[in-house]
């Protein structure tokens, strides 16, 4: 009689689930990650988020569940024709990357923000930070470059697509084929040496698909709030295919609520995804550089070589890195 009440009991649950036209999985374990599709060929995730279509890699979604009364620390720049210049120019003329061009910026920025040490001014400066967001645009002229800035003042033209887009070994996300080797060489490394693995969510994405996702959430919460967590369509490092989302497993919800940043697998990202060529993107703390929100989960490759030395240095983030470096005299 036991075993013909459980029987039923199932029974019930079949019917149901397909009623509702939903199907739940049980998501693995932190540090036991499954590949995401099944034999079948179905994802082995919850598809869930925001109503939207499931991402070709995951179901989950790029923005938060609720923004919530967050503190984000992003300020506009913008102080071109708005700061009376007081510096000197002998104070700028002693660092390698002073463009000469860039004094009277230089100036402005210094007397409108003088928490920033000169040396980042500069680097801001060159970057053309001190435009505002999405102000002065320049589209981007090598954008296969390894160091290029994809960001709300630099802008990818429509049509590219690296030309060395390949899936990453276990995935169906893609990166250039250096970026992919390096995250595949950085993934065995942390399970030889904790055990632990990382899930490749989102690598390349297309500027007509970027375009729909940020026009989804421009919709969803406004444009203003949008901009500080979604990257509009030509200025999305993913775009460049030198980024990828990484977690500790395949979830549901957001990639905020996976709560990525909390995980063994990312303490040792800190201190070692340089030793790849990856760095953290959106720090926490250098949202007044970037312009987004901190984002654990959104790593870029630029080469060993400059990530060590941006491990090394400390910089706050990669505007201020470029904007010394590339510029460098």
């Amino acid at each position: 009689m036991r075993r013909l009440l459980i029987a039923l009991y199932c029974v019930v649950i079949v019917v149901l689930t397909a009623c509702s036209g939903s199907i739940s999985y049980t998501l693995p374990k932190t540090g036991d990650v499954s590949e995401p599709y099944a034999a079948d060929g179905s994802l082995r995730v919850n598809p869930l988020g925001h109503g939207e279509e499931p991402d070709v890699t995951t179901s989950l979604t790029f923005a938060d569940e609720s923004l919530g009364d967050d503190v984000m620390n992003i300020r506009d720049f913008s102080v071109i024709g708005g700061a009376n210049p007081t510096a000197p120019v002998s104070v700028f003329l002693e660092y390698s990357h002073y463009l000469g061009n860039n004094e009277e910026r230089y100036q402005a920025f210094v007397a409108a923000f003088p928490d920033f040490s000169v040396t980042s001014a500069i680097a801001l400066v060159n970057i053309n930070a001190d435009y505002g967001y999405y102000n002065n645009i320049t589209e981007i002229e090598r954008p296969e470059e390894r160091l290029v800035l994809s960001n709300k003042n630099f802008q990818l033209p429509i049509e590219y697509e690296p030309d060395d887009l390949r899936t990453i070994e276990g995935f169906s996300v893609k990166m250039t084929d250096d970026a992919a080797s390096a995250f595949e060489a950085m993934r065995a490394a942390l399970r030889e040496e904790l055990g632990l693995q990382l899930v490749a969510v989102s690598g390349y994405r297309s500027y007509s698909y970027q375009k729909t996702l940020y026009s989804r959430y421009a919709a969803r919460d406004g444009a203003s709030v949008a901009d500080t967590y979604s990257a509009r369509a030509g200025h999305s490092e993913h775009q460049t295919g030198l980024a990828v989302d990484i977690l500790h497993r395949y979830a549901s919800g957001s990639l905020r609520s996976a709560g990525f940043q909390n995980t063994a697998q990312y303490a040792w990202m800190l201190s070692h995804a340089h030793e790849y060529g990856f760095i953290l993107r959106y720090k926490e703390g250098s949202e007044s550089i970037t312009g987004y929100r901190f984002e654990p989960w959104h790593w870029r490759y630029i080469g060993v070589e400059d990530a060590t030395k941006m491990f090394e240095g400390g910089y706050a983030a990669f505007e201020e890195y470029v904007g010394t470096y590339y510029y460098a005299g």
